[in-house]
């Protein structure tokens, strides 16, 4: 399973889109903690981060991503956003059409996908960021796609709540939604983080992803999410890019890139992600002996 969370994050008066996951896959008795469950698309406005069982997730991640590449007018950005998101419904749908039971007896019964999305990216059309929280319903057998909620203040109760687009508020901070097993408390613990000590009034930051780096430090976290935070970003330039994290720390810690330890000979010309400072810098090489 996973956590994963994303938001727009605001800064120098510029927004940004940020998908944050953990890296962990689990569920057969082991755990890896090294795999990619965030991605850019052949399309730079736009990305897709998943949660859920990998065998059905990922596949279709990456069917999305060969559809994009396939077709000119989705990979050049002339199809708007919500004609990319819509053409994934369908690829989703398509594809949890062919998961069936085989013969065995330990087959299991049930065949809907467990899997779920994060995706968005910036609009060209309405000049703004849009993302939406993909998951099936057993219910209607097939995709829904759930916009994004807003993080807003609420000066009546001095605090800060996720609510609905249409609903009213004195200030809205961000864009918002989650993913996983884990999204739950997620969710929890970023209001109280938000809400400790005077709450705020300004716009959202890097406080999502210190929530799940601090879970992922958490001694006590639950053992279905693990390993390094990955990111990617959406910057409103239309261009996405994944970003490495110095995992567990900066003194100690090497970066990551989408979950996995680079090697001491490995360079990238990604920007590495400080934890704790939360300040970016260019990857430098370690030397050789």
């Amino acid at each position: 399973m996973t956590i994963a969370i994303a938001w727009t994050r605001t800064i120098s008066g510029c927004e940004e889109l940020i998908f944050v996951t953990d890296s962990r896959l689990s569920g057969d008795g082991r755990t890896f903690d090294a795999c990619p469950k965030t991605m850019t698309l052949p399309r730079d406005d736009c990305a897709i981060a998943f949660a859920g069982f990998t065998g059905h997730a990922y596949p279709m991640m990456q069917q999305l991503s060969f559809a994009i590449d396939a077709h000119a007018p989705l990979k050049r950005g002339s199809l708007e956003l919500p004609q990319v998101k819509s053409h994934a419904l369908k690829i989703f749908d398509a594809m949890s059409a062919q998961i069936r039971s085989s013969d065995r007896l330990s087959s299991p019964v049930e065949t809907n996908p467990e899997a779920e999305f994060l995706f968005g990216g910036y609009s060209w059309i309405k000049k703004r960021f849009e993302l939406w929280h993909l998951h099936y319903s057993a219910g209607d057998k097939r995709y829904k796609a759930e916009p994004a909620q807003w993080l807003c203040y609420l000066a009546d109760i001095n605090k800060t709540v996720i609510r609905k687009s249409k609903q009213p508020a004195d200030k809205r901070l961000g864009l918002i939604t989650f993913a996983g097993d884990q999204a739950g408390l997620a969710r929890r613990k970023l209001l109280e983080k938000l809400n400790c000590g005077a709450p705020s009034q300004g716009t959202l930051d890097w406080e999502p992803f210190e929530v799940v780096r601090d879970m992922l430090r958490d001694q006590g976290h639950s053992e279905t999410i693990g390993g390094p935070p990955q990111i990617v970003k959406v910057y409103q330039y239309m261009k996405s890019a994944s970003l490495a994290v110095t995992w567990p720390n900066a003194s100690t810690g090497q970066p990551h890139l989408q979950g996995r330890a680079l090697l001491g000979y490995e360079r990238t010309e990604k920007f590495v992600l400080d934890p704790d400072t939360l300040m970016t810098a260019a990857h430098r090489m370690r030397e050789q002996p």
